[in-house]
């Protein structure tokens, strides 16, 4: 079991779009009665019944009432016996809609945000919008390039004149 994400700022109210996903990640499915979510301020959410072998449960505010904060929160997942089995966190601010993500580490106001589980230096892989389009046009560039060789290629087999 994993905390796969969460959202802390969603776009809009806070409260409607707020959510924790967990992810049953064992080969079997998981009996969750027992097992608890707690945020940074000690903020507790019992969990119930079970989850099925490699499915995500969405947990939203209006169900566990963890207020996620914006600027840095840690989220901890215990078994039934109380062990610690997960955790995910991030410092900095978090933009609005961006969701954190067990294994990416993305870079926020040039501060880096934090995976507890990782703590590596990350890359963000967001491209400007001015080298898409770049990135587009070549590609459509070499594209037209590519068919009018084969246009060509085929005009000079069939000796005819298609274009």
């Amino acid at each position: 079991m994993v905390i796969k994400e969460f959202l802390p700022n969603p776009v809009g109210s806070d409260q409607e779009g707020e959510y924790i996903k967990i992810f049953n990640d064992s080969p079997a499915a998981v009996l969750l009665n027992g097992w608890s979510l707690k945020d940074a301020s000690g903020k507790t959410f019992k969990l119930i019944g079970s989850l099925d072998s490699q499915k995500e449960l969405v947990l939203p505010y209006s169900q566990t009432k963890i207020a996620l904060n914006n600027n840095g929160e840690q989220i901890f997942l215990y078994n039934s016996s109380g062990k610690l089995i997960d955790q995910l966190s991030y410092t900095g601010q978090a933009s609005e809609g961006q969701i954190i993500v067990k294994g990416q580490k993305p870079i926020t106001n040039n501060q880096k945000l934090v995976d507890s589980n990782f703590n590596s230096p990350v890359i963000d892989y967001q491209f400007p919008i001015h080298k898409v389009i770049f990135l587009d046009f070549l590609i459509a560039a070499i594209l037209a390039g590519l068919g009018l060789y084969l246009i060509l290629q085929i005009e000079k087999k069939l000796g005819a004149k298609i274009w």
